[in-house]
């Protein structure tokens, strides 16, 4: 009974040494299904950017430069001949505008006028002598045909034609000096040979002159010019060279205040500039001194010039151009996408990109302000300018 007892506890031993081990090893079985099987996906979280809506349109640029005011002519004049400055105009003072042929002063010269009036004596003398030849050759001529020869005389001396010849010569040259003395007697009257604004006087009553002695500097009153130097980026913003000429509207802008004038396009120059590499075109202002107010020659001005309108732009701020020189927007699927663009052109407020041709005539979603650490395909839910959030799209 003893034994039997024994064997009894024995397989209960084993019956229950086998159940813990079947248990514990379908827990471990349990436990590792449970490790490998995944957890469901966590939904896609969008994140909210703001965004602006941007439509391909057309826009013109504008050109802007700085330059220098210049009259259309800058003179300083300086005496012809020598003389005393015996008399000045009262308004042969720096700042005073005159007219075309005003006196500005008189110079004094006595060897100039005795010149002239040798010049007139010798001229006298010579026509004089002029005459008498011509009486004697008439005489030559008669006496010759009333000798009863018959063609012409062996030599052309017989009817003084060579005499007659040098005689008029002679009264050529006399009214040749005539004039040249008359000229530089002429000059010791100083005149204005433009309408002008006079910069500067150097010279005062008594004082002694010598040729090439500086007398004054005038600048023109009728026009003022402007010289831009543009890239050849810029020139491709503007129209053709005979638009531009056709008095194309520009407007002149004081850097020191807000006055304004409104200008055209003189002139542009057909080459390139060997230092600076550059082509530039010319600014006129017609009386720049009778405007309200007058722009003065000196002046430091910009230029800034309509350019020809350009298609399939699109218009953004300034901040919507990443450091990398992307735009980003939001695609058909709400997710981030990008593109790299080099701008058309530039304003104080807006850049102005040229939209790829897959893009044309359709509206997107444009980041307003883009960062480094934005990834394409990123969910997205926009929030325009305006306030108003757009659903985003679960693709």
């Amino acid at each position: 009974m003893k034994y039997f007892s024994q064997w009894i506890t024995l397989l209960l031993a084993s019956i229950a040494i086998a159940g813990v081990y079947f248990y514990v090893t379908h827990a471990m079985e349990a436990q590792k299904n449970r490790i490998q099987t995944p957890r469901p996906a966590a939904p896609e979280q969008a994140i909210e950017l703001s965004t602006l809506t941007t439509t391909t349109g057309s826009y013109a640029a504008t050109i802007t430069a700085s330059g220098l005011v210049k009259p259309r002519y800058s003179l300083t004049m300086t005496s012809q001949v020598s003389g005393e400055v015996i008399r000045l105009s009262s308004q042969f003072e720096s700042g005073q505008v005159i007219k075309k042929g005003h006196v500005l002063g008189q110079l004094q010269n006595s060897e100039l006028n005795s010149s002239v009036a040798s010049a007139k004596n010798t001229l006298a003398a010579a026509e004089l002598a002029f005459k008498e030849e011509m009486r004697q050759g008439e005489q030559a001529k008669a006496e010759w045909q009333a000798a009863g020869f018959r063609g012409e005389p062996d030599s052309d001396l017989v009817l003084r034609a060579p005499q007659l010849a040098a005689a008029k010569s002679e009264v050529e040259a006399a009214k040749a000096a005539l004039n040249n003395a008359q000229t530089k007697l002429a000059y010791t009257t100083v005149i204005a040979p433009f309408d002008a604004l006079i910069i500067a006087r150097n010279v005062s009553p008594g004082s002694y002159l010598s040729a090439g002695s500086e007398i004054g500097t005038l600048y023109s009153t009728d026009r003022a010019e402007i010289q831009l130097d543009l890239s050849n980026s810029d020139w491709l913003k503007l129209p053709n060279s005979s638009i531009l000429l056709e008095n194309w509207p520009v407007l002149i802008a004081s850097i020191d205040s807000s006055e304004t004038w409104q200008g055209k396009v003189l002139s542009i120059n057909q080459h390139i500039d060997e230092t600076t590499r550059m082509r530039s075109l010319t600014i006129s202002l017609e009386n720049p001194l009778q405007h309200t107010p007058p722009l003065i020659p000196g002046a430091f001005v910009e230029v800034s010039i309509q350019g020809k309108r350009l298609d399939n732009l699109w218009r953004l701020p300034n901040t919507a151009l990443s450091q990398k020189s992307e735009i980003w927007y939001v695609d058909e699927n709400s997710r981030l996408a990008a593109f790299e663009t080099t701008p058309r052109f530039v304003d104080s407020k807006y850049v102005y990109i040229q939209v790829p041709d897959t893009m044309r005539n359709k509206t997107y979603e444009v980041l307003a302000q883009p960062y480094n650490s934005y990834l394409k395909g990123t969910l997205v839910k926009t929030l325009n300018t305006s306030g108003q959030t757009n659903k985003s799209v679960q693709p």
